[in-house]
């Protein structure tokens, strides 16, 4: 499985799965099975009902416009992924190791129709075997990339953190992260040895940037300074 490593808004290097082009084109008929069923429901109501002209305007409109908007809707609404996504495993993903705005994922669901639309996916095709970081013209256009995410750890862009009630923070700089920033942190706690070999010094050269960027003096060591900090975050910031 090819790899990538994303430098974040914290100058961290964290490696990443791309997603494969089967899955992707299995992501892409599982969509396509979903909105064929679709189709087949609208249409057996439209034929039950046999309503006036008018009404059955209102249900091309009902039957089409989820069909038209449909990656896009899903990508904003569920994580950066569709149903066909969830089922393989994959994501989309911005190349900074950020979150897609919705600007983002609107770049890719116009681009499309090129990539997949107007040739039958095979401009798609084409441009992520040849890219090398598995992306698609919409994908490039955007700034994004699909990863794979791990079986055991599913990527989460979130910062949230469960803080007990009584605790109290030790760096009232950690008010100043951004969820982006935090996330960072967040992702970094959870990797494993057997899935990096240079976990420590990437939990150090974080802590370095943060203490740096925060004015944060502390004696503690960098893992659990990032521990730490995390915490704090999510209890300055009310995020139990």
């Amino acid at each position: 499985m090819e790899k990538i490593k994303i430098e974040t808004t914290q100058n961290v290097d964290i490696e990443y799965d791309i997603a494969s082009v089967g899955d992707r084109i299995v992501a892409t008929i599982i969509d396509g099975l979903i909105m064929t069923g679709y189709i087949l429901i609208v249409v057996l109501i439209m034929v039950g009902l046999r309503g006036p002209g008018d009404w059955m305007l209102y249900m091309f409109i009902v039957m089409y416009l989820p069909i038209i908007f449909y990656s896009l809707l899903c990508e904003v609404f569920m994580n950066g992924q569709s149903f066909g996504k969830r089922a393989m495993k994959i994501k989309v993903m911005r190349l900074d190791g950020r979150q897609p705005t919705f600007g983002n994922y609107l770049v890719r669901w116009v681009l499309r129709i090129i990539d997949v639309s107007l040739f039958s996916g095979i401009v798609a095709l084409i441009t992520i075997i040849v890219n090398g970081k598995g992306q698609r013209l919409g994908d490039i256009a955007a700034g994004t990339l699909v990863i794979k995410i791990r079986d055991k750890e599913r990527i989460s862009n979130t910062a949230f953190e469960k803080v007990e009630e009584a605790y109290v923070p030790v760096f009232p700089e950690a008010a100043r992260l951004t969820d982006g920033e935090a996330s960072t942190i967040k992702r970094v706690l959870k990797l494993k040895n057997n899935e990096v070999e240079n976990i420590t010094e990437i939990e150090n050269k974080l802590a370095n940037k943060l203490k740096a960027y925060l004015n944060i003096q502390s004696q503690h060591g960098d893992r659990q300074f990032l521990q730490i900090l995390l915490k704090d975050y999510n209890m300055l910031n009310g995020k139990l």
